[in-house]
């Protein structure tokens, strides 16, 4: 993941925002930065550069992504609270700084919910076994009853408790 051509594409509005956040918490923007690479890694690994489309991989990376940023910050001794909770900012600062269609940022947003309360479902019941490989075998399970979404699906928020995809591989 290359973090400078990430910066040259940001406004100075943008950059401003994450300098703050960078700023006001430089430990949890460093597990949400070490997360991401990890994720990342994870997904072209399994799914190629499919991941980047709207598509399976795309709802696996983002339930991931949520995941992992909120398993970073427990390693670093925040609460689960605090964690999930810094998953959400950071996500949603993601989802708004780079726009996409409505569809899509929905579709991103409800998978990255999912990932926040599959992780907290998990951490609940095996917080000592919860690594990367159990996030992955979780969310392999899940994306098997990954539900296609259209724009009616939008306008009537029925995404459900599934991940969601627009387009098939």
């Amino acid at each position: 993941m290359d973090f400078g051509r990430i910066i040259k594409s940001l406004s100075l509005r943008q950059i401003a925002a994450i300098t703050l956040k960078v700023i006001s918490s430089p430990l949890l923007f460093y597990c949400f930065v070490k997360a991401t690479k990890k994720c990342v890694s994870m997904c072209d690994k399994r799914f190629g550069k499919a991941h980047h489309k709207n598509n399976k991989a795309n709802a696996y990376r983002h339930a991931l992504w949520n995941m992992a940023i909120a398993q970073q910050c427990i390693k670093k001794g925040k609460t689960l609270s605090v964690s999930l909770a810094w998953a959400e900012e950071i996500t949603n600062w993601h989802e708004k700084a780079f726009v996409n269609n409505p569809l899509e940022t929905q579709m991103d947003l409800h998978n990255n919910k999912m990932g926040r309360l599959w992780f907290e479902e998990i951490q609940t019941v095996k917080p000592e076994k919860l690594d990367y490989d159990i996030m992955d075998q979780y969310l392999m399970e899940k994306l098997e009853n990954a539900k296609k979404v259209t724009k009616a699906d939008l306008q009537k928020n029925a995404f459900g408790v599934h991940l969601v995809f627009i387009e098939a591989f």
